[in-house]
């Protein structure tokens, strides 16, 4: 088998994942990438495509992915598309990626946009492993934080109640309660995808709740900003569309607002960022229907829909209500 995985976490890890596979009788080799959302396109792929000629992999032989969102979905595009799929296994090492794991599909990134080439392959098995969580500095558990919100508030409908509390008890390390967040996450998201595993009848569109905002501020800003803290400014953009169409009440926005900062993240659009070029980049969005641009939408929390399509005078509103006031 081939892992893949970062300088760094093989650092961290090898010992032990080395030790597992040796005791269990399993030959592997390892090929390492640069970390970075940068790294996230076919140029990485077709690097790996060479490491697993070289590593002789075969339909027999699995693709192993050890680390977060980056590697995970590379190396799922890589098993998925090498030999036309072979046998690919995730251990994700964030946060962020095992609430948010690859399970229904993975997607690299093209010079015009976030995530625009991919495919629906199932990994054989995720393990995951939340000691791993440890070796996180704050900033990462924070980011893996919004993809909870996203799916056990927003889509699982999930109270607030106690949620603040329950972020610091993750952040200071307790495994028991992440794990418990990494579940109802996973539960959420798998429970959309076995109704529609490729997106035929539009389901499956409902994961992407918050991010239609959120993949056109990353490209904007060249990936200088985090999925997690993009993610937080796009959840909140997403619920203030929803209320303006007259969908989602004020009371709920300022809740998941609340929840969003409360988290440690942001909840509004910096200053800087040109509303127009978020505007461009939101046309390759995968739920453009004849050029015209849709949003998931909530209703309350649990109760979301893809909507119409929407003009770009709607979106400038939404992006304007959102975005920092400049300090006087």
């Amino acid at each position: 088998m081939l892992v893949v995985s970062h300088p760094e976490l093989k650092g961290l890890f090898a010992e032990t994942l080395e030790n597992s596979l040796q005791n269990a009788g399993l030959s592997f080799e390892w090929t390492l990438f640069p970390s970075g959302e940068a790294q996230k396109n076919l140029s990485t792929v077709y690097g790996l495509y060479d490491a697993c000629a070289q590593a002789h992999i075969d339909k027999k032989n699995a693709v192993v992915a050890l680390g977060g969102g980056v590697v995970q979905d590379t190396s799922n595009y890589l098993a998925a598309t090498y030999l036309r799929g072979v046998p690919f296994i995730q251990i994700p090492t964030t946060l962020l990626s095992q609430v948010d794991a690859g399970i229904g599909g993975c997607a690299v990134d093209h010079p015009t946009g976030k995530s625009l080439i991919g495919q629906f392959y199932q990994p054989r098995a995720v393990i995951m492993d939340s000691s791993t969580l440890k070796t996180l500095p704050k900033n990462e558990l924070v980011n893996g934080i919004a993809e909870i919100i996203n799916k056990v508030i927003c889509l699982g409908g999930s109270r607030t109640d106690g949620f603040n509390q329950d972020i610091r008890a993750i952040i200071n390390g307790d495994e028991n309660k992440a794990l418990d967040y990494v579940k109802s996450s996973n539960k959420v998201k798998l429970g959309i995808i076995e109704r529609d595993e490729t997106g035929t009848n539009e389901t499956r569109f409902l994961l992407d709740w918050g991010h239609t905002i959120t993949y056109a501020l990353e490209r904007t800003l060249n990936y200088s900003i985090s999925h997690g803290r993009a993610l937080g400014i796009g959840m909140h953009g997403a619920a203030v569309l929803s209320q303006q169409l007259g969908y989602l009440s004020r009371d709920k926005v300022r809740e998941l607002k609340q929840a969003i900062e409360d988290a440690g993240l942001p909840a509004e659009l910096p200053v800087h960022v040109d509303n127009d070029k978020l505007i461009n980049y939101m046309c390759l969005d995968q739920k453009v229907v004849a050029r015209r641009k849709r949003f998931v939408l909530l209703r309350d929390f649990g109760d979301a829909f893809v909507s119409e399509g929407i003009d770009d005078n709607q979106i400038t509103s939404c992006l304007d209500e959102i975005r920092e006031r400049p300090i006087a």
